[in-house]
C-alpha cells in the first residue's frame, strides 16, 4: 500500500511538473511573439509614386537641387528628343541618366515608415535645399509643367548606393512623414556630369590632311601615309627639310587623330572665352568636310573653338553633316583633356628637330686622325 502511494505521489508531482513546464513554454513563445510583433513592422510595401510608370514617357523636365548646386534638364523634341542642361547653356545631357531617374523614380518602393516629426528630419538628411536644407530635391515635370514627382532625398540607410539597388531615406515635398525607401535612381549632383561630352568623332583614316596655323611660329601641314584601311592610321609631316627629323612619330600621329573620339570635361559660352594666341588647325577629310580648330592653353586648361563646313562639290550627306556640326559647335567653347589639348596645340618646332650634324663628324675625324672607336 505505501509503494501504491509513494508511486501516486510521484505521478501528481510530474504532472505538475508537466504543467509548469507547458506554461514556461507558453509563457516564452508569447515573449518572443510580442517581441517580433514590437520589431516587425506591418508596413506595407508599395510604390512611392503609383502614377509614375505609366507617364515616364511624358517627362519633359528633370530637377535636381541641393543646398549648393542645381541640375535642370529639359527634353528638346525639335531635336530628336534631345536632352538639354540648362545650367551649361542648353548643352546636350545624357539621355541615359535622365532616363535612369526618372524611370528609378518609378520603380522607387517605399518599405518603411520613419519619423513624421520636422524636427527630427535634419538627422537623417530630409530638410529642404530651399531651406538651406541638407536634402536633395528631385523633381519630374511634364510638357505643361504639371509636377509628375518630387521628393526630398535624404540619408543612405544601410551602406549600399542609390545608383545601386540600396535603400535611402525620402519623404514627399510638402509632406513630414519619412520612409526607408528602396530602390535605384540617379541622384548626380554636378551639372557636369550630367553633360554628353562628345564633340565629334571621325573615323580613324577619314582625315588625310591637316593645316596648322599657330599664331606665332611656323606653319606645317602632317597627311596620312599610304594607309590599307585595316592597320591604325598614321601621319607625316608634309616636306619636312633634309636637315630636320621628327622628334617622335607618335606625336605627329596625334595631331592627324585630333578629331577621333574628342570629348569634354567643360563647356562654357564660347563668349565666355578669348583665346589670344591660339594654334588653329583646319582638318580635311576625303570625302570634302574640313573642321576647323583653334586651340589654346589657359592656365591649365586646354580651351578648343570649332567650326565645320563642306568643300564645294561635297555630296549632300556631308553638306548635312558639316551644317550639323557646325550648329553643335556654334555656342560652346570647350575644355578637353589636357593630353588631346597638347595634340591641337603642337608647334613645328616641338614636332621636329635637326639631324646628327654631319660637320660635326667630319671634324671629330680631324682631331683623331681617322681612327675612332674601335680603331685597329
Amino acid at each position: 500500500m505505501r509503494d501504491v502511494l509513494l508511486r501516486g505521489g510521484q505521478a501528481r508531482t510530474l504532472t505538475m511538473l508537466g504543467v509548469v513546464t507547458v506554461l514556461l513554454v507558453a509563457l516564452a513563445v508569447f515573449a518572443v511573439s510580442m517581441q517580433r510583433r514590437a520589431l516587425t513592422s506591418d508596413f506595407e510595401t508599395r510604390p512611392m509614386f503609383p502614377d509614375l510608370t505609366e507617364k515616364v514617357n511624358d517627362a519633359a523636365r528633370v530637377e535636381v537641387v541641393s543646398r549648393l548646386t542645381a541640375v535642370t534638364v529639359v527634353r528638346d523634341d525639335e531635336a530628336g528628343d534631345t536632352w538639354r542642361l540648362v545650367e551649361k547653356e542648353n548643352h546636350p545631357a545624357r539621355a541615359d541618366l535622365v532616363k535612369r531617374t526618372v524611370v528609378g523614380l518609378a520603380d522607387l518602393e517605399l518599405v518603411e515608415e520613419r519619423t513624421a516629426l520636422a524636427d527630427w528630419h535634419k538627422h537623417i538628411n530630409l530638410t529642404d535645399p530651399a531651406d538651406k536644407g541638407t536634402g536633395v530635391r528631385v523633381s519630374v515635370y511634364d510638357a505643361a509643367g504639371e509636377e509628375l514627382a518630387a521628393l526630398i532625398v535624404g540619408k543612405l540607410e544601410g551602406s549600399a548606393d542609390i545608383d545601386a539597388t540600396g535603400t535611402i531615406y525620402v519623404r514627399r515635398v510638402g509632406d513630414d512623414q519619412a520612409y526607408v525607401a528602396r530602390g535605384s535612381f540617379n541622384l548626380e549632383q554636378q551639372p557636369v556630369a550630367w553633360l554628353d561630352t562628345g564633340v565629334i568623332d571621325l573615323a580613324s583614316g577619314r582625315v588625310t590632311r591637316v593645316d596648322v596655323l599657330p599664331e606665332d611660329g611656323t606653319s606645317y601641314a602632317v597627311s596620312l601615309k599610304d594607309w590599307d584601311g585595316a592597320s591604325k592610321p598614321a601621319y607625316e609631316i608634309d616636306g619636312l627639310a633634309d636637315d630636320l627629323q621628327p622628334v617622335t612619330d607618335y606625336a605627329i600621329t596625334g595631331v592627324g587623330n585630333g578629331m577621333v573620339g574628342l570629348q569634354f570635361t567643360d563647356v562654357v559660352p564660347q563668349g565666355d572665352v578669348t583665346l589670344e594666341a591660339p594654334v588653329s588647325s583646319v582638318y580635311n577629310t576625303k570625302d570634302g568636310l574640313q573642321v576647323t580648330v583653334q586651340a589654346e592653353k589657359q592656365d591649365k586648361s586646354y580651351y578648343v573653338v570649332l567650326d565645320a563646313r563642306a568643300v564645294d562639290g561635297a555630296d549632300d550627306a556631308v553638306v548635312q553633316e558639316a551644317a550639323r556640326l557646325a550648329a553643335g559647335f556654334a555656342p560652346y567653347a570647350f575644355v578637353v583633356p589636357t593630353a588631346r589639348g597638347a595634340d591641337l596645340t603642337r608647334t613645328f618646332e616641338t614636332l621636329t628637330e635637326p639631324k646628327p650634324d654631319s660637320e660635326a663628324a667630319i671634324d671629330l675625324e680631324a682631331v683623331t686622325g681617322g681612327e675612332g672607336p674601335g680603331a685597329n
